[in-house]
């Protein structure tokens, strides 16, 4: 999106030449609830949209989506994103996010925009802010023009474009509020909760590996006419005991593990490493 700014170098009116070299710009600098709105639409613009393709991809994909192609789905919507605020943060243009709410970024002299090459640091360091617990965005509170450490990397500022009243401040602050509470839930729900891709790819793999175990089984009572609860005899079944160890052990929970034989039939017990710790099961005969 186009926006023209506001040229905040050229007075309107004329001045004395001695008044212009010693006269400094006025500017007002973005507030950090103004800022942070911004970010928050310029966020759901990009990804919203992006996850709910990526999850039709993952559903044409079926269950067998691997791990790999989840990340690889979720690494390609955060590059779209960098390239987004990178684009829209140099030359004579806004963010959807920053249109709205009424503010662009300017060189920190306040010369004018940034260049591409800056932009495009700029927008790296929203994940190096968000990498260092967030403390990168907590600069701009203590910052005297309110720049967070992804506008030291971008040699920015963040300037008003325009004048609000005091109705628009107050619903940029009621829309700042919701925004949080909306995006803050999603994020929990898709990462955490039990429908998440995440969720649902760790209990997947749980079962499948207690399958693995459960083929040993088989394969170890055909050969020694029994059933038996130690998983090391069966890992030596396995063919390659060390790695079936490892998969054991990235697979499952190193709590919650257990073989259960009683004559004839067996039924495996154990916890997937997902968020939830959810436990799963196999049973013979099934």
């Amino acid at each position: 999106m186009t926006e023209n700014r506001i040229n905040i170098m050229d007075p309107q009116t004329p001045a004395p030449a001695a008044a212009a070299v010693s006269e400094k710009p006025q500017v007002e600098y973005a507030s950090v609830t103004e800022r942070f709105v911004a970010l928050l639409i310029d966020y759901g613009v990009v990804f919203i949209p992006a996850q709910l393709l990526a999850g039709l991809v993952l559903k044409l994909l079926g269950p067998d989506a691997e791990l790999w192609q989840i990340v690889a789905l979720f690494g390609g919507i955060n590059v779209l994103f960098i390239l987004y605020e990178t684009i829209f943060s140099c030359g004579d243009r806004v963010t959807l996010g920053k249109a709205l709410v009424g503010i662009a970024v300017v060189k920190k002299d306040l010369s004018g925009p940034v260049s591409l090459p800056r932009a495009f640091m700029r927008a790296i360091g929203y994940y190096v802010s968000a990498a260092l617990l967030m403390c990168g965005f907590l600069l701009a509170f203590f910052d005297d023009r309110h720049r967070a450490l992804h506008d030291f990397f971008g040699g920015s500022v963040v300037v008003q474009i325009r004048q609000k009243t005091w109705l628009e401040r107050t619903l940029v602050r009621l829309l700042g509020g919701v925004l949080l509470a909306a995006f803050a839930w999603t994020a929990y729900t898709q990462y955490f909760g039990g429908g998440s891709l995440l969720q649902e790819y760790y209990i997947r793999h749980a079962k499948e590996h207690l399958g693995k175990i459960a083929l040993l089984e088989e394969a170890h009572r055909s050969r020694y006419g029994y059933y038996t609860n130690d998983l090391l005899r069966l890992s030596l079944l396995s063919g390659d005991p060390v790695q079936f160890q490892r998969d054991t052990q990235k697979i499952l929970q190193p709590r919650g593990f257990k073989i259960g034989v009683k004559g004839d039939s067996y039924k495996i017990s154990a916890v997937a490493k997902d968020a939830k710790k959810t436990p799963v099961y196999y049973s013979s005969g099934e």
